[in-house]
């Protein structure tokens, strides 16, 4: 059989098992569904097949070594080693997830519009109502900061900070999980929960914000809750997006049923959460090594978290661009 021949017989499998290489790269193997996964195997067959009878009829050619890379990459993807899985994992953090955000900016942007109006309104109603935003701080700080710093003016507010730090700076922590699963598992619930969420932890900030703000310390509230929070309230946005996912798929499924929706963007959305895990990881040793230290210039504290929110903005907004273009 000619070369010409040989390659035109089989060059439909190669090229689909290059595409399914390239899916599997790029969302990992188990990512596939099971007739893709079947078809991968026995088109990897048919590759490793045609790759001997090459060898031995078309030494040293082109096909040869097309064949080779085809086939190596397929078993790598197919029956690959936890190294390999690593690099996937490597993969998906730096380039995957942050082009994950950006498909689902939208979403994000609504996340975020929630949490922001809600933090506005409980800033508001510090002034406003200060009896009704003092409810919405947890009851075992009501009476031992809230009213403490309504007495005390600036130099109280700056020294119940450094008193209550080291305890209050961990309770936020805390609850930022807290709130951060919540939002996520919310989606279940048509967003209602999620929203729920969102706009809970926004008026419990924005109340606070405005108590310190109306007695005086909004340097030192902000020199504690800027340097993790630059990284803990962004993770609480994105779960709050990908909670907001599966409330879109149960929404508005369209063509689909309600079953199928969710399961196809629940892998978006579980990504969306898995890539804010790492955030919530550097703003808790953040918060256990510098947020609650004394002897820092609060104003250092803030630019510190100032730095670090604009790491992430770039983090989010640059790799990966330029991937498509290289893929067309």
């Amino acid at each position: 059989m000619e070369e010409r021949e040989f390659v035109a017989g089989s060059k439909g499998v190669w090229e689909r098992l290059a595409v399914a290489v390239e899916d599997a790269r790029e969302h990992g193997v188990r990512r596939l569904s099971a007739p893709a996964l079947k078809q991968m195997h026995e088109d990897y067959r048919h590759a490793a097949a045609d790759l001997a009878y090459a060898q031995t009829h078309y030494t040293s050619t082109e096909t040869v070594a097309y064949l080779n890379r085809l086939v190596a990459f397929a078993h790598g993807e197919l029956y690959g080693t936890p190294p390999r899985r690593l690099a996937a994992v490597w993969r998906f953090l730096a380039t995957g997830y942050p082009q994950l955000v950006r498909k689902h900016w939208r979403t994000l942007a609504i996340s975020g519009g929630i949490f922001t109006v809600a933090m506005a309104l409980g800033f508001t109603l510090a002034f406003v109502n200060y009896p009704v935003a003092r409810l919405l701080l947890p009851a075992q700080y009501r009476d031992t900061i809230a009213d403490s710093i309504a007495r005390g003016g600036n130099s109280g507010s700056n020294e119940q900070m450094v008193s209550f730090a080291p305890v209050f700076s961990a309770y936020i922590t805390s609850n930022n999980i807290q709130v951060s699963l919540m939002a996520f598992a919310g989606g279940i619930t048509f967003g209602a929960l999620t929203a729920y969420a969102l706009t809970m932890n926004g008026l419990l900030l924005g109340a606070m914000a405005g108590m310190f703000a109306k007695a005086g310390g909004s340097l030192g509230f902000w020199a504690l809750i800027v340097p993790h929070g630059a990284l803990e309230l962004p993770a609480i946005i994105l779960a709050g997006a990908a909670g907001l996912v599966l409330a879109r798929a149960l929404l508005f499924p369209g063509d689909l049923t309600r079953t199928d929706a969710l399961r196809t963007n629940s892998g978006d959305a579980v990504r969306l959460v898995i890539g804010a895990v790492p955030l919530l990881i550097i703003a808790g040793i953040i918060e256990a090594f510098l947020t609650p230290r004394g002897g820092i210039d609060p104003t250092m504290k803030i630019a510190f978290g100032g730095v670090v929110f604009l790491l992430l903005v770039a983090y989010v907004a640059l790799p990966g661009r330029k991937a498509p273009a290289t893929a067309r």
